[in-house]
């Protein structure tokens, strides 16, 4: 029987975010992401929430739950693909103070953005070029994992293949896979091309036409194949939920109702 630990993305900047954490671990649940990523648009309230940053991950420490990964902020503070070196350079900084906060509380890993968008083709080379030398930048700041997430539409990273390519050619880099983001090829097909290199998940559903972050089952996502896959390349991890509008109860009946259809279909 095949069978992952189950997690979810939690907010830091949601106003429940205690209360849904007491949650999860009622519930059942394994593991969180602890989500930092909430006020990527506004700097100054994110400024204002990280001063807190501590108070939130020991909740998460004292409440027994696995601490997977936090989620770094996203958007132009945090363009760790700008071919301008001082942006590229002030958001390694930023990176590296969350870092100094995050490190003493032992997450897994830290999952992060490798651009923004749009990236016109002709560019692409030039961008790809910064993101190689932020993850040679990124490296030697922490010694907890770093897990790049594939991302969809124009991102870096937008194939299994370019994905493979840019961890392939950084040192200790690794992958989180979110499975609503492959749209040019299928999730199953991706997991398998990326292989041991994906230490980590974001669980939602898509149409293939663009992220959708939908519970699974909604989309056109075949999980059973996905889940087929991540037993085929030996995946370990954290079925880690990071869906838009569900409860942390309805996240749970679907986690039990994948993996006993799952597990039926193998018997």
């Amino acid at each position: 029987m095949y069978r992952l630990r189950l997690g979810s993305s939690i907010k830091f900047s949601d106003t429940d975010f205690y209360e849904k954490l007491a949650e999860a671990k009622t519930l059942g649940f394994d593991a969180v992401d602890f989500d930092i990523a909430g006020f990527c648009d506004e700097r100054e309230k994110e400024i204002e929430n990280y001063k807190h940053l501590a108070e939130g991950l020991a909740a998460v420490k004292n409440s027994g739950l696995f601490l997977n990964g936090v989620h770094l902020s996203f958007g132009v503070d945090w363009n760790f693909a700008n071919p301008d070196d001082g942006i590229r350079l002030a958001a390694v900084a930023r990176a590296k103070e969350v870092f100094d906060v995050v490190d003493p509380f032992s997450p897994f890993c830290y999952i992060f953005h490798g651009s923004l968008e749009p990236i016109p083709d002709e560019q692409r080379v030039l961008f790809l070029g910064a993101l190689k030398k932020s993850l040679k930048d990124l490296r030697p700041l922490t010694k907890t994992r770093l897990c790049i997430e594939n991302l969809p539409r124009t991102c870096l990273l937008n194939t299994a293949k370019e994905a493979c390519e840019v961890v392939d050619g950084a040192q200790g880099i690794d992958i989180c896979a979110d499975v609503n983001h492959f749209l040019q090829e299928k999730t199953e097909d991706a997991l398998l091309v990326m292989g041991a290199r994906v230490k980590t998940l974001h669980i939602s559903d898509c149409d293939y036409v663009n992220e959708r972050h939908w519970m699974p089952l909604k989309g056109k996502i075949d999980w059973m194949k996905v889940i087929g896959s991540l037993e085929k390349i030996g995946y370990g991890g954290v079925f880690n939920y990071e869906t838009v509008g569900a409860s942390l109860r309805e996240i749970k009946e679907n986690y039990e109702k994948l993996f006993a259809m799952y597990n039926a279909a193998q018997n």
